[in-house]
């Protein structure tokens, strides 16, 4: 539980940090209300899932940035992982996965593979790109109309010392 807790505190310390490095003042944060219930990723796997504090995280990237001045806005993020932000479609259920297919839709499914999602151009995108990019959009629908030059992501992969 220690190192769980050091972990949250300096993995929200570090975003804290680069979304003030860059000037950012706003960050959204995908959540779905029940997550965890009802997954079947097969034992072993559910187990380590089950136990990563996301609440947790929320809450101290929320409480840290409130310090430094940084809004945090949580929003839910169903449709996010179906919808294709390269082809300007909003996550909503009409233009997710199921819809696609009742309408007859090539491909029905266009996420590739874990962390590849291909667009109805044939672009390549990395799924957690396309994702956080439609989070985005839930909040903000018109984000480069309202004048937001540009958005802080770039996958990052934290080393955390114990």
């Amino acid at each position: 539980d220690q190192k769980i807790d050091r972990f949250a505190h300096e993995a929200s310390r570090r975003i804290v940090d680069i979304a003030l490095s860059h000037d950012i003042a706003t960050i959204v944060i995908g959540k779905n209300k029940g997550q965890k219930r009802s997954c079947h990723m097969g034992k072993r796997i559910n187990q380590n899932f089950i136990g990563i504090p996301h609440q947790v995280m929320v809450d101290l990237i929320r409480y840290k940035a409130n310090l430094e001045g940084i809004v945090v806005v949580e929003t839910e993020e169903s449709y996010t992982s179906q919808t294709s932000f390269l082809d300007h479609e909003m996550p909503v259920r009409e233009n997710g996965d199921k819809m696609r297919k009742k309408q007859g839709k090539s491909p029905a499914r266009r996420r590739i593979k874990r962390g590849l999602y291909r667009s109805d151009t044939d672009r390549l995108i990395n799924a957690d790109i396309n994702a956080a990019l439609q989070i985005l959009k839930k909040v903000v629908p018109t984000a480069y109309a309202n004048g937001i030059e540009g958005i802080g992501l770039s996958p990052v992969k934290l080393n955390l010392s114990f």
